[in-house]
């Protein structure tokens, strides 16, 4: 959440009027018995509720945002060009990835800049700020007036940028010391949320895409800073924020001639059940927390940073400002996609032995779908021929394939067009035996 790492008050020293004893470290150790809650992480309560409400990152109980919000989302992504410090397209200018957030937020985003500013496929126009503090709650920095926009302008200025550079934030938020029953407590995070976006759009002119992610497992905690179920429920914050624009709400209009807010999506996923593992094998263990139990460690902080950049690295949003055009992966694919045509997320994944991979197409068009390995050699080929408008899906039987990770590679010519099957859009996929 919003912490005070490894800082011991006395108790006489805090007080409600106090902002500094909002997320102080407890003295007592994690509580490495809570292995689990029974929870279902949002990304695989798909077909039943929590508490009567739906799951699912996005509307209808999916993981994969609606063809309409989603093109929209790669339209804005092709428009993140560099920037002068006077906010003007300029070659030589630069693109300004900022986080806001609490001190879990800080924690973990330092993590992720030290690997992404190493890693060859970043965008050399791509500059990395770290905007998060310590003990800034979401129902602070809803106020303007909050001292944390100072110092996350003072952060971007020390990095030779300006505020009229940054177009992406990452946002992760959430309130200390919660004791209001469900729903209510995640309904106040969702509204100071939706506040934060409206400020952020008004304070960053030039912001276009904001991806929030909710809390990790907070099983472990050893006090009421924000633990089990309240960090699992914020979840649903961040869901409720996303679905409101999705479904038009104009207080969170991000087109027209006076958007409210920048284009909402989730950024990674990060909760799961301690050590029940997700679908995609991903768990948190009581090491991976500090001796608060809320606050992450080294590892954690290297979990969430390892999260953020495979996500940067593949959704199709953040390919195009993200990634370094001149240098491919191993599969061979560089850069953007047309926003058309695109893959949707496979499910199950991780599989065993099974997939069913979904894909959009706008038009009629000649599609090649297919399955390359990590080192870009084509091993399956699900799909050729000319594919209608609209839905499909096709089913991937890797039975006879060993566990590692796969690549689903989607290949569009619109018909009238060129006959050139073009890479229009990858998505990797993980097969567990």
């Amino acid at each position: 959440m919003i912490f005070l790492a490894n800082v011991t008050l006395p108790t006489a020293a805090c007080s409600i009027g106090l902002i500094v004893c909002l997320f102080v470290s407890s003295a007592s150790s994690q509580n490495c018995w809570g292995v689990t809650v029974g929870f279902k992480p949002l990304t695989e309560l798909t077909s039943t509720t929590y508490r009567g409400y739906q799951g699912g990152l996005y509307p209808g109980g999916r993981n994969d945002r609606p063809l309409k919000h989603d093109t929209c989302g790669r339209s804005l992504a092709r428009q993140i060009t560099p920037l002068t410090t006077s906010g003007v397209p300029d070659p030589t200018g630069k693109i300004v990835l900022l986080s806001i957030g609490m001190s879990n937020t800080t924690q973990e985003f330092s993590a992720f800049k030290v690997i992404a500013d190493s890693d060859p496929r970043k965008n050399p126009s791509l500059v990395i700020v770290d905007g998060a503090q310590d003990g800034e709650t979401a129902s602070l920095i809803a106020d303007p007036a909050e001292d944390f926009w100072e110092t996350a302008d003072k952060r971007i200025h020390s990095a030779g940028c300006s505020y009229k550079q940054v177009q992406v934030v990452w946002l992760k938020e959430a309130d200390s010391y919660p004791t209001q029953p469900f729903p209510a407590h995640a309904i106040a995070l969702q509204s100071e949320l939706e506040a934060i976006a409206r400020l952020m759009r008004s304070k960053y002119p030039n912001l276009k895409i904001v991806y929030v992610s909710s809390r990790t497992y907070a099983g472990y905690a050893a006090s009421a800073l924000n633990p089990e179920p309240y960090a699992y429920e914020s979840g649903f914050s961040v869901k409720w924020m996303i679905e409101k624009q999705i479904n038009g709400d104009s207080s969170l209009a991000f087109a027209g001639a006076n958007p409210k807010a920048p284009w909402l999506a989730w950024g990674p996923y990060l909760w799961a059940d301690g050590t029940t593992p997700r679908l995609d094998g991903f768990t948190w263990q009581c090491s991976d927390t500090q001796s608060d139990g809320t606050h992450p460690s080294p590892s954690g902080q290297a979990k969430v940073a390892g999260l953020l950049l495979d996500f940067f690295k593949s959704d199709p949003t953040a390919l195009p400002w993200f990634v370094n055009t001149t240098v491919a992966d191993a599969a061979g694919i560089i850069g953007s996609v047309p926003t058309q045509y695109s893959l949707m997320q496979n499910y199950p994944n991780p599989f065993n032995p099974t997939t069913t991979i979904g894909y959009r197409l706008a038009t009629t068009a000649m599609i090649r779908l297919s399955v390359v390995d990590v080192l870009g050699r084509e091993i399956a080929l699900l799909v050729e021929g000319i594919g209608q408008a609209g839905e499909h899906s096709a089913v991937w039987d890797a039975s006879s394939m060993p566990s590692g990770m796969y690549v689903c590679r989607l290949l569009v010519t619109p018909l009238g067009f060129s006959t050139q099957l073009q890479v229009i859009d990858s998505r990797k996929m993980m097969l567990l035996r």
